[in-house]
């Protein structure tokens, strides 16, 4: 039998219906379904108050590279392969990655893509974690973080694929060398609030955004119930702002954690282009760039 058919989840995104039924039906399959909760530190006590039965905890400020000075980096391979040994996850595992219950859907598609980063073969999202406790679906209520029995060692990948990201390095090389023009190789998403990105914000950081990127807030592909809208919804966005799908895309945020979220959408609603998550994202480009190069451009 192959994986494919083992697996009873049929696209990237898992309604809570389709969710409730494996985990329902979960004693009959050769393969473990994992819920995953994704979620910073200051989220452990929402995520002890309500959860998906079987869950694990996946805490975005210890599972990154502690040695770079920007947020939620991705992890060394081995450091990635410990963590995932400590939860006791293995690599056959079908993985569902959600949000804690406030914050809806945010964390969720970089943890999903952190896992297929590293090669993890059947990850998906849910969509989402408030609507599954709208819709009245088991929960745990007040239970301690805890692992999976333990097993197996996870496997660590020596040299995960890159066609995935994109580091600040070859970013700048490439709009040092060829500034947008019309039949571009590329084009630049920024999933930031719409303020951040004209740089009409006027916080302490440096606000603004990079030549040729267009902006896609993250709020614009949610739901009231902050939940990723259906793909027709989507599919009519992306047109609106001119997102080619023959053309790879670069996604960007502040931290390269709702840059995952627009690749997420995209996906969702059909685009197949290749994607490219810049990890440093805006937190890296606006220390490295100095705005007199024309390099941070506000509107």
């Amino acid at each position: 039998m192959s994986e494919n058919m083992e697996n009873p989840f049929k696209s990237l995104l898992v309604s809570p219906s389709d969710l409730h039924s494996a985990l329902s039906n979960a004693s009959s399959s050769p393969r473990r379904i994992v819920p995953v909760a994704a979620g910073r530190e200051s989220e452990l006590n929402s995520y002890e108050a309500k959860h998906v039965p079987g869950s694990v905890f996946f805490n975005v400020d210890q599972i990154r590279d502690t040695n770079i000075p920007y947020p939620f980096m991705l992890p060394s391979p081995s450091h990635f392969a410990v963590c995932m040994t400590e939860l006791g996850i293995r690599a056959d595992d079908i993985l569902i990655i959600y949000d804690t219950l406030e914050i809806g859907l945010y964390f969720s598609p970089r943890v999903a893509w952190i896992f297929r980063h590293f090669g993890h073969g059947e990850v998906h999202v849910l969509n989402s974690f408030p609507r599954y406790v709208e819709q009245g679906y088991e929960v745990l209520e007040g239970q301690k973080v805890e692992a999976l029995i333990a097993g197996e060692n996870y496997p660590e990948r020596e040299t995960p694929v890159s066609n995935d990201v994109i580091d600040f390095g070859e970013l700048y090389g490439l709009l040092s060398a060829s500034p947008k023009t019309e039949g571009s190789q590329y084009q630049i998403l920024d999933s930031r609030p719409e303020s951040q990105f004209s740089g009409s914000d006027t916080g302490a950081a440096i606000t603004g955004h990079m030549p040729s990127a267009v902006n896609v807030p993250l709020g614009s592909l949610l739901s009231d119930d902050k939940s990723l809208l259906p793909a027709s919804q989507l599919k009519k966005l992306f047109e609106a702002k001119g997102v080619n799908e023959a053309t790879p895309v670069i996604l960007t945020c502040n931290s390269g954690t709702t840059a995952a979220a627009l690749g997420l959408a995209l996906e969702a609603s059909g685009y197949l282009m290749p994607k490219r998550l810049y990890d440093g994202s805006w937190s890296e480009w606006r220390d490295k760039v100095a705005k007199e190069e024309g390099f941070i451009i506000v509107d």
